[in-house]
């Protein structure tokens, strides 16, 4: 098998002994460990960011899609071993898939695109429960293979931990898919990667982003589906961890340096309001009208109350919502970047006699719209309760 694959996330065969009694393989080096060394002990864990683990997963992702779809002659290679067991990782937590000893070659251009075979190869958390029932072996088979470890990197366990022991088929898959269904797979979620708040909600700029959490998770998912034919092809698999670490890398995209703000504001100098989280000031950001709110302690709110208006404007986007410009957290500079409503509060305009009917309805409308989104309207997102409608806090566009 090594001699026929040559992919940057598959070992590479260097030599071999075959004397005697004497057969060895030479490789690259693993001396780093392997992924499960890191799973099974907390300090090594906590070495594995959740962008490292991504990256971990799009490396090994890639390398069975190369194994199932692009090696040369139309080769299929089904591993039947992935597991954390046989992923080595290098200095730099680069993953490397090294064990092929129960590997088999699919026939080109075969009919169905499986194997029957006798006797089920792989570790008994691993194994596909169809392939295990009918030994009708697929590419599919290392798919939910695959799905297990995306679990036990993202529950900082083994597929075999005795807490996955329930008795049944399945151990960590089945324990996946019963708490994905019944709306409890986060808290499952390794807490080295998870800064929690209250109620589970993540701190900005600290663990997953929730795109990528769950875009991740929903792949996981389909991966260990039950049956063969409802899970995706390593191709649809990649496409997907890629996803997921996109939104991971460009998450802290929004971050805003305190001397842009300073200059876009001329050094805090026209203030436009205030309240209870601070000061607000006009100002202009590459060409936009901006206002940046200010934190200060003194009128009552602190840093947590910071963080979350924070992470509810920046994963909750609405039309009715006031948009998210960018931060700045550098050390007293806790300030959020806001879009422009050029005719301020609501407040100041309850007694113009130009505010018609039409428009205090459109307004109550739009008011309304806005909080359905906020308590779960879209029935995807965590419910936000806002404690603090008032007409100073509904703001006012020319349109």
């Amino acid at each position: 098998m090594l001699t026929a694959v040559k992919h940057d996330n598959i070992v590479s065969l260097l030599g071999y002994c075959f004397e005697a009694f004497e057969m060895i393989l030479i490789t690259d080096d693993l001396s780093y460990g392997y992924l499960v060394d890191y799973l099974e002990n907390v300090n090594k864990r906590g070495l594995l960011t959740w962008e490292i683990r991504l990256k971990i997963s799009n490396a090994v992702a890639w390398a069975l899609n190369y194994l199932h779809h692009e090696i040369e002659d139309q080769k299929v290679i089904i591993n039947r071993q992935i597991s954390s067991l046989n992923i080595g990782l290098d200095e730099e937590h680069g993953a490397k898939i090294f064990d092929f000893g129960l590997s088999i070659f699919l026939p080109p251009n075969q009919k169905d695109e499986a194997l029957y075979v006798d006797g089920i190869g792989g570790k008994e958390a691993y194994i596909d429960p169809e392939y295990k029932k009918t030994c009708r072996l697929k590419r599919e088979s290392d798919v939910y293979s695959f799905g297990v470890l995306l679990f036990e990197i993202l529950f900082g366990a083994k597929a075999s931990d005795p807490r996955y022991d329930t008795g049944t088929d399945g151990y960590l898959a089945h324990v996946a898919r019963q708490s994905y269904r019944n709306g409890t797979l986060e808290e499952k979620i390794d807490p080295i990667i998870k800064e929690e708040t209250c109620e589970n909600n993540f701190i900005l700029n600290r663990g997953p982003n929730k795109d990528s959490l769950h875009t991740y998770i929903e792949i996981a998912y389909k991966c260990v589906m039950e049956s063969q034919d409802k899970r995706p092809t390593m191709k649809e698999v990649v496409k997907e961890l890629e996803k997921a670490l996109s939104f991971q890398a460009n998450k802290d995209k929004l971050g805003i340096s305190l001397e842009v703000i300073q200059l876009a504001t001329k050094n805090f100098n026209h203030r436009i309001g205030g309240g209870g989280f601070g000061n607000v000031y006009i100002g202009n950001l590459k060409g936009e009208t901006i206002v940046a709110k200010r934190l200060d302690t003194t009128y009552g709110q602190g840093k947590q109350q910071f963080l979350t208006e924070l992470q509810i404007l920046s994963e909750y986007k609405h039309e009715n919502i006031i948009g998210l410009i960018g931060y700045c957290d550098e050390n007293v500079g806790n300030i959020i970047v806001y879009e422009y409503a050029s005719r301020g509060s609501l407040d100041n305009y309850l007694k113009n006699v130009d505010l018609t009917w039409i428009d205090r309805l459109n307004i109550c409308i739009d008011v309304a719209r806005a909080l359905d989104f906020l308590h779960g309207g879209d029935g995807k997102q965590a419910k936000v309760i806002h404690r603090d409608i008032k007409t100073a806090n509904i703001l006012l566009n020319t349109h």
